[in-house]
């Protein structure tokens, strides 16, 4: 049988840059290439990351985390989106649950053999990488904090905090779970804030600790073998700017001493240098952990806490949002189909039901991973390891049951018994809902006796 009109006789021609290793992929995809009647060019990641312009059509590569951030900063030096043409292939399908938050398009585990790996290639030849950047979102004024997709009161209150912050040239904590928009929320403060200045990223998570001072606070010519020339640091790149701390909670404590004393006098020493340097910066730093636990624990340095957290801003996580959720969707649905030209797929009850009873653990971020799922036809993103098949009907229920406890408490700062009063159940039935879902003890309401303080 002729594979190449049987599968595909309608489907137009494409160009695919292989950067693969295994041996065994890499003969998987040219075969699957060859039926599918497509362009292959072969690179290794080095020879990629030495070209000056970097292809405007697919990328398939199967190398580790500290190859792939070196491709995805190569991405970021031209100006391009590595969310919109890298396909990283990985072994296992728990890894794509684990890194779900590396700024690529998608995770695929090894195709088992050619055919899989034509139906893989087949999904993205109907593509094309992105031309051009996102569609102005609705309100230009508030963005993606407008009240088409702002109608939770979690959410609702932190925009009202980021609103009267924006233009304060103070710094500020965002606080949050992986994948909320903390990332989002910071860009925001930024473009609203009125300064000539660059928006500084750092991400501490990913900066050893060998070069934390050479990364923040410069280099000059001679200080160590290879620093040929001098260098800034990202404090200076950030004068008149915002320096943002991504994840600090993970840098080292000796990372965060000589941070402290930067932060507190605006300036630093360039590592081999001698005259200290002035930087006007406002610092936005984001947590997933709260600073004062982590004071507790001995983890973070209480003056760094004190010096950063001026003012706090929580991103609510998307269980708590639930009245956002669809209007997220649709609109990222929408925004996918119209970059890559495709459908807008329908959402029936059934797919609605759906959205609102998952966990969604990546929140924000893993929302936007299933529309580009959604609207490309690759199917759900992979389930966390152990977990079994789609939840039926009464284990939906017990979820969306959950989250909008989790939402209304939250809503009444933890007070049971004006919950019980919005939702219109008796108090001692939400405790048994608070029970049942292992609520009480973070909730901090152990009796009635205390649910009638609030007020």
């Amino acid at each position: 049988m002729n594979f190449i009109h049987f599968i595909v006789p309608w489907l137009q021609m494409t160009e695919l840059t292989l950067c693969i290793e295994s041996p065994e992929l890499k003969s998987r995809l040219r075969a699957a290439a060859l039926l599918m009647q497509a362009s292959v060019h072969e690179l290794s990641l080095i020879d990629l990351l030495g070209k000056r312009s970097l292809p405007a059509h697919w990328l398939l590569v199967d190398q580790g985390l500290e190859q792939l951030g070196d491709l995805i900063e190569h991405f970021k030096a031209q100006g391009r989106k590595p969310e919109t043409q890298i396909i990283r292939f990985i072994e296992k399908p728990w890894q794509e649950y684990v890194y779900h938050d590396i700024p690529i398009f998608a995770s695929i585990v090894h195709p088992a053999n050619p055919l899989a790996a034509v139906h893989v290639l087949e999904k993205l030849i109907r593509t094309k990488p992105f031309r051009s950047g996102k569609k102005p979102l609705p309100n230009s004024n508030l963005g993606p904090y407008s009240d088409e997709f702002v109608r939770s009161q979690p959410m609702r209150h932190a925009v009202s905090q980021l609103q009267r912050l924006k233009q304060l040239p103070i710094d500020t904590v965002l606080l949050g779970p992986t994948g909320a928009g903390k990332d989002t929320a910071a860009r925001w403060l930024h473009a609203h804030s009125g300064v000539k200045g660059e928006f500084v990223h750092v991400n501490c998570a990913a900066l050893p600790e060998q070069l934390f001072e050479a990364e923040v606070f410069g280099v000059m010519a001679g200080a160590f073998t290879g620093a040929q020339k001098d260098r800034p640091g990202k404090l200076e790149l950030a004068h008149n700017g915002t320096l943002y701390l991504d994840e600090i909670d993970s840098l080292p404590l000796s990372c965060q001493a000589k941070l402290l004393n930067a932060l507190q006098y605006r300036g630093a020493i360039r590592l081999g240098g001698h005259v200290f340097y002035n930087s006007v910066f406002r610092v936005i730093a984001s947590t997933k952990t709260k600073l004062e636990t982590l004071v507790e624990q001995n983890r973070f340095r209480e003056d760094l806490h004190f010096r950063l957290s001026v003012s706090q801003v929580r991103i609510p996580a998307l269980a708590e949002r639930l009245e956002d959720i669809i209007p997220l969707y649709c609109h990222f649905l929408n925004d996918v189909a119209a970059q890559f030209k495709l459908e807008v797929p329908k959402l029936d009850l059934e797919d609605t039901d759906e959205l609102l009873s998952r966990p969604w653990p990546g929140n924000v971020r893993e929302l936007h991973a299933f529309a580009q799922r959604h609207v490309m036809g690759l199917g759900e993103p992979c389930t966390v390891p152990g977990s079994e098949a789609p939840a039926g009907l009464k284990q939906r229920l017990l979820a969306f049951e959950k989250a909008v406890l989790i939402q209304t408490l939250h809503a009444h700062r933890g007070c049971a018994r004006l919950a019980s009063e919005s939702l219109g159940i008796p108090l001692h039935s939400l405790y048994y809902r608070m029970k049942r879902f292992d609520l009480l003890e973070k909730n901090g309401n152990h009796s009635d006796d205390k649910a009638t303080q609030c007020s």
